[in-house]
């Protein structure tokens, strides 16, 4: 049991990082306003899926990671996502029987609300300036999540990550 509980932590944290690597990753300058959420995708499969296991926790460590590789204030991407967190395992249930589709659209919401308030944060502390065509971003994360879903519950199915 205990040996099923670290692969499981392993597989996640390795799907996690992958993602993290993926939103790290550089795009064409003409393009880069396109640049899906890669994290908030991924943690929003797993939050659904498993949100048990895959909770606030989880975010606030990864949005702390996500600070600390960004060089932005720490604890603004951990703010953030905990609250995404809550958000996602506290509706987990009525969240889960919509459409895919349905969930893109709420996905779209969810990533340029997560950017608008991590904007927010920054031009609190020092002013920052926001870049409109982020809702771009938030489109194309929302075009990717059908995909995402049905990739990672694949991979869900194969590890017997539950």
């Amino acid at each position: 049991m205990q040996g099923r509980f670290f692969f499981q932590c392993l597989v996640l944290t390795a799907i996690f990082t992958i993602a993290l690597v993926m939103e790290l990753a550089p795009w064409p300058s003409g393009f880069q306003s396109f640049k899906p959420a890669w994290i908030v995708l991924v943690f929003a499969y797993w939050a659904l899926s498993i949100p048990h296991k895959v909770n606030i926790g989880w975010a606030f460590i990864i949005g702390i990671i996500w600070d600390m590789v960004l060089g932005s204030t720490l604890g603004v991407h951990a703010l953030v996502m905990s609250l995404f967190a809550y958000l996602i395992t506290r509706h987990h249930l009525r969240l889960r029987n919509l459409s895919l589709w349905m969930q893109s659209l709420l996905l779209v919401g969810f990533v340029f609300a997560i950017r608008v308030s991590i904007f927010l944060i920054e031009f609190v502390l020092h002013s920052a300036n926001f870049n409109w065509q982020e809702i771009f971003g938030a489109l194309a994360s929302g075009v990717l999540w059908p995909w995402i879903f049905l990739l990672l519950r694949k991979i869900r199915r194969y590890l017997s990550l539950s």
